[in-house]
């Protein structure tokens, strides 16, 4: 188990994770590199799984007990409680700006080399349907098993 912080949330989206969940201190590891790993696999956006980190994190101290020695006393539920409230606070993030949709277009040498592809199955559904040899041949003399007569 490995844990890692460059400083500089924009060197890696696990480094931007740690930096929003506050897990930054080296002597305070909260949540391993892998579990970081896994969690921005999972979960693919940043806030989300960010959440889900601060969410982990909240499950560790939920399992903990409040402590008081003499004068000294750790509140491990106040800590499940902050860590909960950053999780929420996370995804209403995500919820009010939700990632975008993306639009992909072909460059017109990659759509052509594809069509050239004779190992590639054919595109039935398209533009320029009617265009199909397969559907509506380009002579009247052409059999093809989907044409009505």
């Amino acid at each position: 188990m490995t844990w890692t912080y460059s400083g500089d949330p924009s060197d890696s989206t696990r480094d931007a994770v740690r930096f929003l969940i506050g897990d930054t201190d080296t002597t305070d590891q909260l949540i391993t590199d892998e579990e970081v790993d896994y969690l921005v696999e999972l979960h693919g956006t940043l806030s989300r799984a960010s959440s889900e980190a601060a969410r982990s994190i909240a499950a560790k101290f939920a399992r903990l007990m409040n402590r008081s020695i003499g004068g000294l006393s750790a509140d491990f539920s106040q800590k499940y409680r902050h860590y909960m409230e950053l999780a929420e606070s996370l995804i209403t993030a995500e919820e009010a700006f939700p990632v975008s949709p993306f639009i992909s277009g072909y460059r017109r040498d990659a759509k052509e080399a594809r069509e050239l592809d004779t190992d590639r199955e054919s595109t039935f559904g398209r533009k320029g349907i009617h265009d199909n040899e397969r559907v509506y041949p380009t002579d009247d003399y052409s059999y093809s098993p989907y044409r009505l007569r």
